[in-house]
């Protein structure tokens, strides 16, 4: 009997002693915090309840020829496919009605050439476009408004002034690649204002050993990732090559960085091969294989969530990824999984779920959207 309860006395202790989960520290750095996060997520991982809600296949329509799309939606359901390198951009009501073409290509007011890095996007109840070093404004009946010469190429805007750009800058023999913060609000000298929120050097591209070639392949190559949250003005940025997000306001001071541990994974020459597949079937580009880096990026994309929530796409394997979630404390809550059949790759979230495109069996690709059911702190069912 004696030995019965001293067997349990030293289970109970193991137990109560034993491993436990990590917690998240926060601990200063030059003046800045840093949330570090255990490896695994504080409340585990979460195969997403998903509902396949609206469907448009853009082809069923005559007018439509887009070809690859990208899209965005608005909070009131309005869809817009657009195709940047042929100034395409067809609308769709919320329950995937056809409503028209929004611009027309060409140079005069609220017209865009081609291939000029044309995009959309929906602001202060408007539809804004960009290309060709200009924006026009759209009233949500696809009306022209105004449009306004840039100088500049906008990646996201804040408001009518205020944008972010990405530059590519000579530094002696190194490219300086960089992320800034446009201000066109006149300032005392009468010259625009840009606040400098990160950059690095050699980024955007893997290099010839000679250093006359170049190529870029997204599971390989260094480059900035960056994502701005509008509702909390919040910039995530980073280097994709390491697992650090600098979390900063607009005026380009980091409030917290947010790390998680992480090591980039290692790839072989079958690997390589298999990644450059698309380049090797020709001789010339072999040469590739010899310079693609020996380990993989470590963040594939980040996005923004909800609530003020954050998904950092962290690469796991040759052309694979998880998605780890934080809340906005920079907290590492989960790890967030589709169901099978179903990719988050091109996934825009919202607040009722997430929009993407999918292949049909015929090759077309479609617009899809699927309500989240579970996940209620960050969605809504």
């Amino acid at each position: 009997m004696k030995k019965i309860i001293y067997l349990v006395l030293v289970l109970s202790l193991f137990f109560y002693c034993g491993p436990k989960q990590k917690e998240v520290e926060k601990i200063m750095e030059e003046g800045v915090a840093h949330i570090k996060n255990p490896k695994k997520p504080l409340r585990g991982e979460v195969i997403l309840d998903v509902k396949r809600t609206l469907e448009i296949n853009p082809y069923q329509f005559e007018e439509v020829r887009l070809g690859w799309f990208d899209f965005i939606r608005d909070t009131d359901g309005e869809v817009i496919l657009f195709n940047p390198n042929k100034t395409e951009a067809q609308r769709f009501n919320r329950d995937g009605e056809y409503m028209g073409s929004l611009v027309r290509k060409g140079q005069g007011p609220g017209e865009f050439p081609e291939m000029q890095g044309f995009s959309v996007c929906f602001m202060n109840n408007q539809i804004w476009a960009t290309g060709s070093m200009k924006f026009a404004k759209y009233d949500k009946s696809g009306q022209f408004l105004y449009e306004r010469k840039l100088g500049y190429l906008p990646t996201v805007f804040v408001d009518e002034n205020t944008f972010f750009i990405r530059k590519r800058e000579r530094n002696e023999e190194e490219w300086l690649e960089k992320v800034s913060l446009v201000n066109l609000s006149l300032d005392k000298d009468g010259e625009s204002s840009i606040v400098g929120f990160f950059q690095e050097e050699n980024l955007g591209m893997i290099q010839s050993k000679d250093r006359r070639s170049i190529f870029v392949d997204s599971w390989g190559t260094p480059y900035i990732y960056s994502v701005y949250d509008q509702e909390n003005q919040k910039l995530y940025v980073g280097l994709n090559t390491e697992y650090k997000i600098y979390v900063k306001n607009l005026k380009g001071e980091t409030m917290h960085v947010i790390e998680r541990p992480y090591k980039n994974v290692k790839v072989n020459l079958d690997d390589k091969k298999e990644l450059l597949s698309w380049a090797l079937r020709n001789e010339s580009s072999k040469w590739m294989l010899s310079v693609y880096p020996d380990t993989l990026v470590a963040i594939k994309d980040i996005k923004t969530l909800p609530k003020g929530y954050l998904a950092v796409y962290r690469v796991s394997g040759v052309r694979t990824f998880e998605v780890d979630v934080f809340d906005p404390e920079g907290r590492f809550v989960y790890i967030m999984k589709p169901p099978q059949g179903v990719s988050l790759e091109r996934a825009k979230f919202y607040g009722f779920g997430f929009s993407t495109t999918e292949t049909t069996e015929d090759g077309f690709e479609i617009y899809v959207e699927y309500k989240i059911k579970n996940l209620s702190e960050i969605f809504r069912n």
